[in-house]
């Protein structure tokens, strides 16, 4: 259904929504018919979500360059021995030095620095393709309950044709003394409610084409409908590949940098902890003498207290948490996985039993009741009872379709490959 996700992921170069947005550029918005490929390129392209974290790797990139500067130089000017008392009166005896000084880093700081910002930079392009498969799968999601919101309407609008169909039937049975005026009010009853569901699933419709529309940033859905194989039903792969998938997925993947970073940010609070060197020096004036002198000279912290403890515990702690949140990452996806897999196959098994005994026998069943009232044999309940059973019928089938195809866009996700042949779900 979803093969068009990954060969989307090629679509979009990283930060070219965020560079479409900040030009203020028009959201394009499509008019005719939408198809799944549609949908999604669209909402690589324009998802505010998605251009917003574009951003963030943008930032860490300017990170690495700050991690990369070195310490600038200080200008000082100092003036001593002026305007004390008797021969020091004024500045007669005045000594002005011009300084300059320079921080020297010792401990591999700006080394650790560094490190510590290109993996950071890692990290954001990785939340970055993490977000990106989420958009997917909720355009995707979107799209099924579009396709699915329409189909509704067609079931609706059919009932509504149907029950409106008996109406001169049935007046004929009652001119003709073969039925009362009963028949024809609880008729009068059926298509008024069948009107009202018709009424409810083109307001549904219409709220699930916003959704979509939203799905790549436009606040009105402009697009006439949705275009898409809904029955389509493909084989599934055993769990066991599935989970062993979710190394793809970049939730997963991210914890390896992470851990990386982590270690990093332990070794730049090492580092922090080594005092830092100051070199001065610069050219004294004599104003006695009117003579030049040079200064020259350096300064070092004492650690004799703070030697960065608090700072270097803190890093070693969150280095040592990153293993129970991979895991704890690790488990929650598997389990989102496992209920998505038991949701396909559940699915799976309720669209073929109602596709190959339950829909075909409610259709018999409703056409030869409907024959047999036109010829008197039935009652218009028996009928009405039918019929409402078929719907109910094609309902459940629509529904156990929207599922299936939300939990196939889930496990996409999960595992950031799609398990469906190559053959496309929108046509």
């Amino acid at each position: 259904m979803f093969q068009k996700i990954l060969v989307s992921f090629q679509i979009l170069v990283l930060g070219f929504a965020s560079a479409a947005w900040a030009a203020g550029r028009p959201i394009a918005n499509p008019d005719t018919v939408v198809t799944l490929r549609t949908a999604l390129a669209l909402a690589l392209e324009q998802n505010p979500e998605l251009a917003a974290f574009s951003w963030d790797v943008r930032s860490a990139e300017a990170k690495i360059l700050q991690a990369r500067l070195r310490p600038n130089l200080e200008l000082g000017i100092q003036t001593e021995d002026f305007w004390g008392t008797k021969q020091s009166k004024g500045l007669s005896r005045s000594q002005t030095t011009l300084q300059l000084s320079q921080i020297i880093e010792l401990g591999r700081k700006r080394r650790a620095r560094v490190r510590e910002a290109t993996l950071g930079r890692e990290l954001a392009t990785l939340d970055y393709e993490t977000k990106r498969l989420d958009v997917l799968k909720k355009t995707a999601q979107a799209f099924v309950d579009a396709l699915a919101a329409q189909r509704r309407v067609e079931l609706a609008e059919e009932n509504v044709n149907l029950a409106a169909g008996l109406l001169p039937d049935i007046q004929k049975r009652i001119e003709a003394g073969k039925a009362s005026t009963v028949e024809r009010t609880r008729s009068d009853v059926v298509v008024a409610s069948a009107r009202i569901e018709a009424d409810q699933a083109r307001r549904a419709l219409i709220v699930a084409r916003q959704h979509l529309a939203a799905q790549w940033g436009s606040t009105e859905a402009h697009f006439l409908r949705v275009v898409g194989d809904l029955d389509r039903v493909e084989a599934l792969p055993l769990l066991g590949r599935l989970i062993l998938s979710l190394t793809n997925n970049p939730e997963i993947e991210r914890w390896a940098p992470e851990t990386e970073r982590r270690e990093a940010a332990v070794r730049l609070q090492l580092a922090e902890a080594v005092p830092n060197l100051t070199l001065f020096g610069g050219p004294r004036y004599h104003a006695e003498g009117d003579e030049y002198t040079n200064v020259i000279g350096f300064s070092l912290p004492l650690p004799f207290w703070n030697r960065n403890q608090g700072a270097i515990l803190d890093a070693r702690y969150q280095l040592a948490k990153a293993a129970d949140e991979r895991l704890s990452a690790v488990t929650r996806l598997s389990t989102e996985l496992s209920d998505a897999y038991q949701t396909v196959q559940r699915t799976a098994n309720e669209i073929r039993i109602l596709k190959e005994s339950v829909l075909p026998g409610a259709e018999s069943a409703a056409q030869a009741l409907q024959e047999g009232y036109l010829a008197g044999r039935y009652s218009y309940l028996e009928v009405n009872e039918a019929r409402r059973t078929l719907t109910a019928a094609r309902l459940q089938y629509l529904q156990a379709l929207t599922d299936y195809h939300k939990a196939v866009a889930e496990i996409e996700a999960l595992t950031a490959r799609p398990f469906q042949s190559s053959s496309e779900f929108s046509k």
